[in-house]
C-alpha cells in the first residue's frame, strides 16, 4: 500500500513540472493561408499556426520552425531546408520563410515548436506540407501551347464590347485532347501543372482529376493566364497512361452565333492547352510529359459553349474510353503548336464547385410541350439531366430567373439565347450536366422531353 501511495505521488509530481509539454499544443499549420497550398510561386512563403493550452493567460514567447525537402528526416526533426532556430517572439502569423532557395515543383515539409509564457515547451506539432508551383519559364521543359485550330489573326478581338457589327458568324470546334504515355515504374510523386483556355477538364486514365468547375480563373488573357495543379500520385499507374482534356470556350472566346446571347464580344483565340506533368520515380529520376506536337485531337461531343450563352451536346458524338491508354486514337490528328499568354500564374484562389443541389419544388406545364421546373430559389448554378429516351432526341432546357404572364419561363431580364442542348444517344438512363457554362435562375424551362410519371 505504501508503495502504491509513493507511485501516484510521483507520477502527479511529474505531471505538474512546470516545463512540461502537455499543456502547449501547436496546431492548424498553414502555409500563404492554406493547409496544404500546391503551385506556390513566391520564393519565401509565409507560415502560421494556432496554439492551444490546457490553462488560461498562455502566449507564445518562441517558436522555432524546421523545413525540410524529405519527409523522413522530417520525422527526425531535421530540417534541412530550414532551421530557423529557437526565435523569442510571439509572432505566429505570416512568417517568411528564411531558408535555402526553394526549388520548382518540389514538396516541402515543416512543423513548429513553441514555448509560453509559463515555461512550457510544446512537442513538435504534427506534419504540414506545401508544395511549389513553376517559379520561371523554364521550368515549364519546353511545354507549347497546343489546339485544335487557331483564330485568324484578322478575328482576334481582346476588347469587350467595340461598336462593330459582327463581320463573321458562326460556331467553333470544341477539341478533345490526348496523349499516351509510359510511366517507367512506380512513382513517388506526380504532379500536373495545366492550363486550358478559355475552361479545362481533366482526365487520367479515364478518371476526371479534382472536383473543380470552370478551370482555370478568368484573367486579361492578352496578358497573362492561370494554370492549376494536381496532385496525380496515385492515379498515374506503372506502364501505359493516358492524360484526356476537354477544352470549354469560357471569357476566352464568345462564339458569334446568332441565336445565342453574348454580352461580350471577346476573341483572344480558339480553345488552347498547355501542361506540365512532373514524374518522380521511386529510385530519383524524374521524367516529364508536356504538351507538344506528339499531342493528337479530334472533335469532341460538346458542339457549342459559351460562358454567356449556355452549352450544347451530343452524346452521340462521344467516343468511349478516349482518355484511356487502351483507346485507339488512328483517327485522330495532331494538333497544332499556337502562341498563348506570355506570363502563366499558379491559380490560388479556392476553385468554384459544386456545393449543393436544389430539387424542384413543383413542375408545371403552362403550355403544351413546355414543362417547367421551380427549383425554390434563384442561385447561380447548372442543371443535372437524367433522361431516357430514343438515339437522337433532343431535349432543350432554357433557365430563367423570372415567369411571365402566361407562366412559361421569360429571359426578358438576362438576356435571350442561353440555354442548354443534350443530344441523346438511346441507351437506357442517361444523365448529363454543362461543363463550361453556368447561369442564374430558378426556373428550368423544358422542351423535347416530359418529365418522369407524366408520359
Amino acid at each position: 500500500m505504501v508503495f502504491r501511495a509513493l507511485c501516484v505521488a510521483f507520477v502527479l509530481l511529474l505531471a505538474h513540472q512546470p516545463g512540461a509539454a502537455q499543456s502547449l499544443h501547436v496546431h492548424s499549420l498553414r502555409c500563404a493561408y492554406q493547409a496544404r497550398p500546391r503551385g506556390l510561386q513566391t520564393p519565401a512563403p509565409t507560415l502560421s499556426w494556432q496554439l492551444a493550452a490546457d490553462q488560461r493567460n498562455v502566449r507564445q514567447t518562441a517558436y522555432r520552425i524546421l523545413v525540410s525537402d524529405d519527409k523522413q528526416a522530417l520525422s527526425q526533426h531535421l530540417g534541412n531546408c530550414w532551421d530557423s532556430g529557437k526565435v523569442l517572439a510571439s509572432t505566429s502569423l505570416q512568417i517568411a520563410y528564411a531558408g535555402r532557395p526553394l526549388q520548382a515543383t518540389r514538396a516541402y515539409y515543416w512543423q513548429v515548436q513553441a514555448w509560453d509564457n509559463h515555461g512550457h515547451a510544446s512537442a513538435w506539432s504534427a506534419p504540414a506540407a506545401w508544395q511549389m508551383g513553376l517559379l520561371a519559364p523554364q521550368d515549364w521543359q519546353g511545354a507549347r501551347w497546343i489546339a485544335y485550330e487557331q483564330l485568324p489573326a484578322a478575328r482576334v478581338n481582346v476588347l469587350p464590347v467595340d461598336g462593330k457589327q459582327d463581320d463573321y458568324t458562326g460556331n467553333n470546334v470544341l477539341p478533345l485532347l490526348r496523349k499516351q504515355f509510359k510511366a517507367h515504374q512506380k512513382v513517388r510523386q506526380a504532379t500536373l501543372f495545366i492550363s486550358g483556355l478559355g475552361q479545362f477538364e481533366v482526365l487520367l486514365n479515364g478518371q476526371k482529376l479534382g472536383n473543380h468547375f470552370l478551370d482555370p480563373g478568368w484573367t486579361k488573357y492578352d496578358q497573362q493566364a492561370q494554370y492549376v495543379t494536381f496532385d496525380v500520385t496515385g492515379q498515374v499507374q506503372k506502364g501505359a497512361n493516358a492524360l484526356g482534356v476537354l477544352l470549354g470556350n469560357g471569357f476566352y472566346y464568345v462564339p458569334p452565333v446568332k441565336a445565342r446571347y453574348r454580352k461580350l464580344k471577346t476573341a483572344f483565340g480558339y480553345p488552347k492547352l498547355l501542361c506540365r506533368l512532373a514524374l518522380e520515380y521511386r529510385d530519383g529520376t524524374r521524367e516529364d510529359i508536356i504538351s507538344d506536337t506528339s499531342w493528337k485531337t479530334a472533335a469532341g461531343p460538346i458542339t457549342f459553349s459559351s460562358i454567356y450563352g449556355g452549352e450544347d451536346y451530343n452524346a452521340t458524338l462521344e467516343q468511349p474510353g478516349w482518355a484511356t491508354p487502351q483507346f485507339n486514337d488512328q483517327a485522330w490528328r495532331p494538333v497544332l503548336a499556337v502562341d498563348g499568354p506570355a506570363e502563366l500564374l499558379a491559380q490560388q484562389q479556392e476553385p468554384l464547385q459544386v456545393f449543393d443541389t436544389f430539387q424542384p419544388q413543383s413542375i408545371t406545364q403552362p403550355q403544351p410541350g413546355r414543362w417547367v421546373y421551380d427549383f425554390g430559389q434563384n442561385a447561380s448554378g447548372i442543371v443535372e439531366l437524367q433522361v431516357r429516351g430514343h438515339r437522337g432526341d433532343t431535349v432543350r432546357i432554357m433557365p430563367a430567373e423570372l415567369l411571365a404572364a402566361d407562366n412559361t419561363a421569360t429571359q426578358k431580364n438576362t438576356g435571350r439565347g442561353y440555354y442548354f442542348t443534350y443530344v441523346l444517344k438511346g441507351s437506357g438512363l442517361e444523365t448529363w450536366r454543362p461543363r463550361f457554362s453556368y447561369s442564374g435562375f430558378r426556373y428550368g424551362q423544358v422542351t423535347g422531353g416530359v418529365p418522369a410519371g407524366q408520359a
